[in-house]
């Protein structure tokens, strides 16, 4: 009896991990799914916004375009997750995960993009910006402590360039690999939330 009551307790878990979901609740979990993404997407951009701040501030330059830029990414963002609290059924909800992708998509793109030209433009002011801090930090004497070297009287050499290139291509391949993490893992949840709602539509039909 007791191998019987066992046996009953293994199939009532069974029948409820292979429970058929109604579309209308495959909808609200694919909602709810958005939704959190989305919510995601704010905090992420929100501590993204904090350390370029910062980064301006400690290079003196505050970062008036990636402001507006992420003003209009999250402008989109919230008009998005109106759209996804309101949507009534799964054609309204998968057009919303599809311009939600494409949003994020363009923000990461454009703000990469960002970082990469504007450290091309300013490349030997910042070889020179960096051998006069390594000149300050290393090779100066205690009786000049409170002198710091001027950027412009610098002269780097095709060695200080390459030194320099590589060290910012390293960069560039930590921020997108940063990225990668970030906003490129919620792309692959949204495509995936997307094609569950497809899948769901196609049956319907």
């Amino acid at each position: 009896m007791e191998e019987l009551e066992l046996l009953k307790k293994d199939w009532n878990k069974e029948s409820e991990e292979f429970k058929e979901y109604s579309e209308n609740e495959i909808d609200g979990m694919m909602k709810h799914k958005s939704v959190s993404m989305t919510k995601n997407l704010l905090i992420i951009g929100l501590i993204e916004i904090v350390l370029w701040t910062f980064y301006g501030y400690m290079n003196g330059q505050f970062p008036y375009i990636r402001m507006v830029l992420f003003f209009a990414f999250m402008t989109g963002i919230i008009f998005l997750f109106r759209k996804m609290t309101a949507g009534q059924n799964s054609i309204t909800l998968m057009k919303a995960i599809l311009n939600l992708r494409k949003l994020v998509l363009s923000y990461a793109c454009i703000s990469l993009l960002l970082a990469i030209a504007d450290s091309v433009i300013h490349f030997e002011h910042n070889t020179k910006e960096v051998m006069a801090g390594f000149k300050d930090g290393w090779g100066r004497s205690s009786s000049v402590e409170n002198l710091s070297t001027d950027p412009g009287i610098m002269v780097p050499g095709w060695g200080n360039y390459l030194v320099f290139g590589i060290c910012l291509l390293i960069v560039f391949y930590l921020l997108y690999a940063i990225y990668n993490r970030t906003y490129g893992k919620i792309l692959k949840n949204l495509r995936k939330n997307y094609k569950e709602l497809s899948l769901q539509e196609e049956k319907a039909i």
